[in-house]
């Protein structure tokens, strides 16, 4: 069993929005959360006067408050800062503690440049792809004489996002684009991945045949097609479908229905927890 929390201060009636996250929290320990969820996001404007005065108002942690407030005046530096209310709540671990704080010191000697490219990569990483995008697209139409090995990075992780959305000819696109600016053959290979996606297995194979430059590459596709199939076949989901399958099969329909209902029910999480990211990422 986990050990309880003693819960500090006061449910916020109106909550604080940390807009480098997209977010809004309601208590102190959501607050510590998301701080250490989302280090890499964060930057000095993350913690300013109108949070202290949130801390005081909505929380009733005026002493927590006033530290940030002296601290903030002596220009203190955002991991003591973040210490401070991690080390305060006690809701965090030590451990998690101290990486946040390395985290906030090493994106600190960043230039605003190298911390946009370290937080559109995690924002990837995490699923946050409406956010990624806007700070690839910052990168790109904002940083003067962007090499072409960093283009082709950004593009090759837009072609990424795109491919995840399902959004194939779109990551055609952003592949074949990072290949000519960085010749980079992963670049090349899951450029034709997207097109095998997109097209018919036939229509596919025409493609390949009109393209003598592609055939190898296609080659290393394929070996990695069939050692993901190979995975999928080996995974709980292949079996549980196939459990489905055998129920409908035998007319044991009760079970059926029960092993469906709770696919459908995952499924709707997983759909819900995808929007609520997606709307929180449009109001920033």
């Amino acid at each position: 069993m986990a050990k309880p929390i003693l819960c500090v201060g006061t449910y916020a009636k109106k909550p604080y929005h940390i807009d480098k996250i997209g977010r809004n929290v309601y208590c102190i320990e959501e607050l510590c959360y998301l701080i250490v969820q989302n280090a890499f996001l964060l930057d000095e404007d993350s913690f300013d006067k109108e949070l202290f005065d949130w801390i005081a108002a909505e929380c009733s942690l005026d002493r927590l408050a006033d530290d940030l407030r002296k601290m903030y005046s002596k220009k203190c530096s955002i991991a003591s800062m973040a210490g401070t209310i991690l080390d305060y709540v006690g809701y965090n671990s030590k451990k998690e503690v101290d990486k946040t704080e390395e985290i906030l010191r090493a994106s600190a000697g960043m230039d605003d440049y190298k911390k946009r490219l370290s937080r559109a990569d995690f924002l990837m990483n995490n699923g946050r792809y409406s956010m990624a995008f806007k700070e690839y697209e910052y990168l790109l139409n904002n940083t003067p004489e962007v090499d072409r090995k960093l283009r082709a990075r950004i593009e090759h992780n837009e072609g990424v996002m795109y491919a995840k959305l399902f959004l194939f000819e779109r990551a055609e696109k952003m592949f074949m684009q990072a290949f000519e600016h960085g010749r980079d053959r992963e670049s090349y290979i899951q450029y034709l991945a997207a097109i095998r996606m997109r097209l018919s297995k036939r229509d596919y194979v025409a493609f390949i045949a009109d393209n003598e430059d592609a055939y190898e590459a296609s080659l290393e596709l394929e070996k990695r097609m069939n050692e993901a199939e190979d995975l999928y076949s080996a995974s709980d989901d292949k079996h549980t479908l196939g459990t489905i399958s055998v129920y409908k099969a035998e007319s044991k329909m009760h079970e059926y229905y029960e092993q469906v209902g709770k696919q459908t029910e995952a499924l709707k999480l997983e759909y819900r927890n995808l929007i609520k990211d997606k709307i929180s990422d449009s109001r920033r």
